[in-house]
């Protein structure tokens, strides 16, 4: 799917204005407050899209997976639509609030209405009204958390769990205060539909059951940290795990109370005969800094997984791979699984690391093993590749694969794109969680 957000957008807009909007432009009454009641309505319809597509594409589910190239794009559509719903939340809150507000300093007119006497208060419409005002001041704050980085993860994570609550809380608001009259047109049931396919997701984040059928034990074998960064974890997952393609990468739950699980790429390849994979973790923020304190042989883990569908399957045999500091562990992943192949591979490998590690240790027999063309930088030293010196490399026929920090991909992606590589034929990890 090329423009999901363009889609999730003109869809019911495109219903609206097929089946509301004649009998709006008929009415005999008009004016903005008229046409600000309509915009509420319409706004909150849009924003609870939104909000239903996001709990959908948590669950994880893998045919959403396959569906958007990997559960690190699915991640970041997920992201994105996050902060669409947030935004549409609050022009929904201030269609309200503010042309309401104006009008009570007396900075603008009222709306020229008759005021007779009110009956009883229906009491869900009310409560309506007050879960989708609290839910949608939450619903602002959450977005605003999530997308503080500096926030410890466990924080975040907290943050994250309540969205599924906010979208029920937002799903009962909006489909309640529907206009009767609304419930004639096939977007209120297009509506009540959507809110439908929320609902579960929403249930399953609540009671902690996304994810839960490919989570597998797994126990830890051997722990080592040779050049004091990048700690190796040599783990024997339970006999359910399937196996893994190279490149692909998992959740990890280290039993850390609040911390949950978090994504690592598999940096080896899997062998049903040794029955272990390896994962290559550097020390990138507090959980992971404080990992090897926390990890030990012996210890039981769990994995979930694997995720992902940076797999390296291309049409062209002729690649270039380029790996930036830990982004190397689905290169690695690889060179083992042609190796153990005795295949040999038509490819340039680019790596540049920050600092003189000795990881991966076995990176330059591997590559004189199976072929690969490996050109490493030390960039402290050396200074980083240059975009030309990678792309000359490039021949008719070629495919990239980058893993590494997601601004060097995307200028190597433009200048690729330049020089006439196809937009398809650029791999990218998205390999951002929050």
């Amino acid at each position: 799917m090329k423009h999901p957000r363009l889609l999730l957008g003109l869809l019911p807009l495109g219903l609206w204005a097929a089946f509301a909007l004649p009998d709006l432009l008929a009415a005999e009454q008009g004016g903005p407050w008229f046409w600000r009641r309509n915009l509420i309505l319409l706004s909150g319809i849009v924003a609870l899209w939104w909000m239903s597509a996001g709990m959908l594409l948590a669950t994880r589910a893998p045919w959403l997976e396959k569906r958007f190239g990997g559960l690190d794009k699915l991640y970041r559509l997920h992201k994105n639509i996050g902060i669409g719903a947030g935004l549409l939340v609050l022009l929904h809150w201030q269609l309200e609030w503010l042309p309401k507000t104006l009008s009570k300093a007396g900075l603008i007119a009222g709306p020229n209405r008759p005021r007779g006497p009110r009956g009883e208060p229906d009491m869900w419409i009310e409560l309506a009204k007050d879960v989708g005002e609290w839910a949608g001041y939450i619903l602002m704050a959450l977005v605003v958390v999530a997308l503080l980085r500096r926030l410890p993860y466990h924080w975040f994570r907290l943050a994250h769990k309540a969205f599924g609550l906010i979208f029920l809380g937002g799903a009962f608001h909006g489909l309640l205060l529907m206009p009767k009259e609304f419930w004639q047109t096939p977007l209120a049931w297009a509506t009540l539909a959507v809110a439908a396919l929320g609902v579960v997701p929403a249930l399953l984040s609540l009671s902690g059951r996304i994810g839960r059928r490919r989570q597998h034990p797994a126990q830890v074998e051997q722990v080592r940290q040779a050049d004091g960064q990048v700690l190796e974890i040599v783990c024997r997952p339970a006999a359910s795990w399937p196996g893994h393609q190279a490149g692909q990468f998992l959740l990890a739950d280290f039993g850390v109370r609040g911390e949950g699980a978090h994504p690592f790429t598999i940096a080896s390849a899997w062998s049903a005969e040794t029955g272990t994979l390896t994962l290559a973790v550097k020390a990138l923020g507090d959980f992971t800094g404080k990992l090897p304190q926390t990890v030990a042989a012996g210890q039981t883990i769990r994995l979930e997984g694997p995720y992902g569908q940076f797999d390296f399957a291309s049409a062209s045999a002729r690649q270039i791979w380029v790996a930036g500091g830990i982004g190397i562990t689905p290169f690695l992943a690889r060179l083992q699984t042609l190796a153990a192949s005795g295949q040999r591979a038509d490819v340039d490998l680019f790596y540049s690391s920050a600092s003189d590690s000795p990881f991966p240790e076995q990176l330059d027999a591997l590559c004189a093993r199976t072929g690969v063309r490996l050109h490493r930088r030390l960039s402290e030293r050396d200074g980083p590749f240059t975009g030309e010196e990678i792309t000359a490399c490039r021949s008719d026929g070629t495919s990239v694969w980058f893993c590494g920090p997601r601004r060097w991909g995307e200028a190597l992606a433009r200048l690729f794109q330049e020089k006439g590589l196809a937009r398809d034929d650029f791999h990218q990890e998205a390999f951002e969680f929050r």
